[in-house]
């Protein structure tokens, strides 16, 4: 049984929703977990762990200050042991290869600002929830989908995450750190 940290930065609450699920597929396998909003990690005793999954959702091609910083500051802690990263965000929700690109893209673009890279990456699409955002930031989100073919929920609520892929790549990273462990 090993120690899985999960760290997430959440906006709207669909990362915290992801991380959530993700430390209850590593429970399940049999692992203990600790599960930190990275706002709150500074302040929290992580403790020991053989392996880190984080989560981040992407807003205007940037992740959430508070895993950056959690991520500088934990550096060398998360370099010894096997990392995932989630990256959260409508544009992971596209056919467009354009718009998966660039989401890829702007993952590798913190990496490089960290100077860390996490040993597996998921591009996991998030939700709109009208009442979680002001106007501007709703009629913003509402045109971008509308330009992109998806008419929105009259209910303001619109869910697009993969919950077999999220599953899938959970138990990918499980394996990883399985094989780090024997290795």
């Amino acid at each position: 049984m090993a120690h899985i940290l999960v760290v997430y930065a959440t906006t709207e609450g669909q990362t915290r929703k992801i991380a959530d699920r993700a430390a209850s597929r590593i429970r399940a396998a049999g692992h203990a977990v600790t599960l930190v909003d990275a706002r709150a990690a500074a302040a929290t005793e992580l403790g020991t762990f053989d392996a880190a999954l984080l989560a981040a959702s992407l807003h205007v091609k940037r992740h959430q200050p508070e895993i950056v910083e959690f991520i500088r500051k934990q550096r060398a802690r998360l370099e010894r042991v096997p990392t995932a990263f989630v990256s959260v965000s409508l544009s992971a929700s596209s056919s467009d290869r354009q718009d998966l690109d660039n989401a890829r893209a702007v993952v590798e673009e913190m990496f490089d600002e960290v100077d860390w890279e996490a040993s597996l990456v998921h591009l996991a699409a998030g939700a709109v929830h009208d009442r979680q955002m002001n106007f501007l930031k709703r009629w913003m989100i509402h045109r971008i989908l509308r330009e992109k073919g998806v008419e929105m929920d009259p209910s303001g609520d619109m869910e697009f995450t993969d919950w077999q892929a999220l599953d899938v790549f959970v138990d990918t990273f499980l394996e990883r750190c399985r094989q780090a462990a024997m290795a």
